[in-house]
């Protein structure tokens, strides 16, 4: 991207923002919301990413992509699939390693991570609570919480 921003007529803009429309509505047919995810408008791909009726393999392609903002959304739905999120994790270790971990922090708590994903971040030290995740057997990700 050479970082100039493209000027789009009067008429492309209402498509994108109809888009747009679309891909933040909850009714979208899961057909078209895939669709949408390979828009090449921004703002189209952040809502498809942020809505929770997006399939997991549109999410799973949306956290692939190459905007920031979209992938932090992803990181957003609650129907996020685990593959995604261990991409997720996966790119953020080695963009910047232990020292910055914003992504895997909220990643380890989830709804969508496994219990293996959150173990692993876990015992990599990402947990921020204070004393929360230490004092439970890994396995409160899961269904009740178990003191250890």
């Amino acid at each position: 991207m050479t970082g100039k921003r493209e000027v789009r007529e009067r008429a492309a803009w209402m498509r994108g923002y109809r888009r747009v429309l679309e891909a933040r509505d909850r009714r979208c047919p899961p057909d078209r919301l895939r669709e949408l995810a390979r828009d090449e408008v921004r703002p189209v791909r952040l809502w498809a990413a942020r809505n929770p009726s997006t399939p997991t393999d549109a999410l799973d392609f949306l956290a692939r992509d190459a905007d920031d903002n979209v992938r932090f959304n992803v990181l957003l739905n609650p129907h996020t699939p685990d593959s995604a999120l261990r991409w997720l994790a996966d790119q953020e270790d080695e963009r910047y390693g232990s020292r910055h971990a914003p992504d895997r922090q909220r990643i380890l708590h989830h709804p969508g991570a496994s219990v293996e994903l959150r173990d692993e971040l876990v015992a990599a030290g990402f947990c921020d609570c204070p004393g929360w995740c230490a004092r439970f057997n890994h396995s409160h990700f899961g269904s009740s919480p178990k003191l250890t």
